[in-house]
């Protein structure tokens, strides 16, 4: 349908919604899955993140972490997890999650029970950092949509095309 709809001619596919995120192109006479994720979706990692930091579904989740991401100026460096063709998105959404919960590090209390002084106290300067909301959008976007891009243009050049057609409900988001 999105072929007969934009007249694309060999485009490669990116279906990212709340429950799949895809890249999918035509090879050797039939469509294929170049990559996936290997965990959660990344509509299904925006809404969880949407839900963290109390962000309405009004429209929905996320245009208005798209909406937050353009204030945001300051990018924060989060883990970025491509494994050959195919993206992580869990770990990522964890990662966020302890930044807001204020456990920037992830320990559990037996680890942090076993850490020196010294590290309790580098560890209790690290979780005072405040990240404001908008800063947290416009890195957990960028991060999220560079690995997309990463394994959709991999496919691109596997299969010489130079159109994509971006499917699923991520796909609105005007950033990506």
């Amino acid at each position: 349908m999105g072929r007969l709809a934009t007249h694309a001619n060999n485009p490669t596919i990116l279906y990212v919604s709340g429950g799949n995120t895809q890249v999918i192109a035509y090879s050797e006479k039939r469509y294929r899955i170049f990559g996936e994720t290997l965990d959660i979706a990344i509509g299904n990692c925006l809404d969880r993140f949407a839900r963290q930091l109390n962000i309405s579904n009004d429209p929905s989740p996320g245009y208005n972490i798209e909406q937050l991401a353009k204030k945001g100026k300051n990018y924060i460096e989060l883990p970025y997890v491509v494994k050959g063709m195919d993206v992580s998105f869990a770990g990522i959404e964890t990662y966020v999650k302890d930044i807001v919960s204020g456990n920037k590090k992830g320990l559990t209390k037996k680890q942090k029970a076993n850490l020196t002084s010294l590290q309790r106290k580098q560890m209790d300067i690290e979780n005072q950092m405040s990240y404001s909301p908008e800063d947290l959008c416009y890195s957990l976007q960028e991060t999220l949509f560079a690995m997309l891009v990463e394994i959709t243009e991999r496919a691109m050049a596997h299969c010489n095309s130079k159109e994509v057609l971006l499917v699923g409900g991520v796909g609105c988001n005007v950033r990506l």
